[in-house]
């Protein structure tokens, strides 16, 4: 291989590595309001009050609250279901030894005592509770709340299988790599993009538009909740996403090939899939309004 195929082979795995870094930022970063949500307080002595707090939950499973206090901490919950009429309901928190599936999260916390509360199931796909948790420590009181000092929010849902699961996300950030890599290519005039352009719509087909209703489907029994149906920016953001990649292809077929545009679709594209993820998963997503006894973007 002379010196110029060496540059070239340097050039592309340059360019690999800045689109994985990319996409792992954005992996690292990704905001979901229902991630579980990390909690690092402390009272005037000092004592710190840690965890992690689920914010989505199985069908069938009791949602637990728990946090790494110390022992002079005493606490109770404050609950009630998301649109609903109910008056807000109370529940102690006590010392328990909680289990990993209990408390679905670090398994660092299994066998350790946390001071905990237990709310129980819901039975409605996309079912929430809201909640605050009181403490206390030798009279100072301290309120968890989200990080905008709002209720807590955890939403349930059904068991989506990990041969759904993993496939989607696994082509979904594939498809992103690939949508970057491929706006690189054309940003760095070091190649052809088309490639990359082809794995990157198979990619985002398979992940966005074959294993991500079988996603939804199986979390909240409807394969699509997106426009004309509904308002879930997960499924929105992946249809201007195949949008914005299939007007690429359009520039880069028949007599359209090799125009201006056909590089500036490409790179077009690659930054608006960054644009794309940026937003919020799961925002305006599925919802269960116990008040009106119906579901948006459910099948309950």
């Amino acid at each position: 291989m002379g010196r110029k195929g060496q540059t070239g082979v340097m050039k592309s795995l340059f360019l690999w590595i800045c689109a994985i870094l990319i996409t792992g930022l954005y992996v690292v970063y990704e905001n979901d309001p229902y991630d579980p949500l990390k909690v690092e307080q402390s009272f005037s002595d000092g004592s710190t009050v840690t965890g992690e707090l689920i914010r989505s939950k199985v069908i069938g499973r009791d949602l637990v609250i728990a946090l790494d206090t110390a022992a002079s901490v005493t606490g109770y919950v404050e609950y009630r279901r998301v649109d609903s009429d109910d008056q807000w309901t109370t529940v102690q928190m006590d010392r328990r030894i909680l289990k990993p599936a209990g408390h679905g999260g670090k398994s660092r916390e299994a066998g350790k005592e946390m001071l905990a509360a237990s709310l129980p199931s819901l039975d409605k796909m996309a079912g929430k509770y809201m909640y605050l948790i009181h403490l206390d420590n030798r009279g100072e009181s301290l309120v968890i709340t989200d990080r905008k000092g709002n209720p807590l929010i955890s939403r349930y849902r059904g068991s989506v299988p990990a041969w759904v699961l993993i496939p989607h996300i696994l082509f979904i950030m594939l498809s992103m790599l690939l949508g970057v890599r491929a706006a690189l290519e054309v940003l760095s005039r070091s190649g052809d993009a088309i490639p990359l352009m082809w794995f990157t719509i198979v990619t985002l087909i398979l992940g966005g538009f074959v294993f991500g209703p079988l996603m939804q489907y199986y979390a909240f029994g409807v394969l699509w909740s997106g426009i004309p149906l509904g308002w879930d920016l997960t499924d929105n953001k992946v249809v201007l996403e195949l949008i914005v990649w299939l007007v690429a292809v359009y520039c880069n077929t028949g007599k359209r090939k090799g125009s201006p545009w056909s590089s500036r679709s490409i790179a077009f594209a690659g930054i608006l899939t960054i644009l794309i993820y940026l937003i919020p998963h799961s925002l305006f997503g599925s919802a269960y309004n116990y008040s009106t006894g119906s579901g948006t973007g459910t099948s309950t």
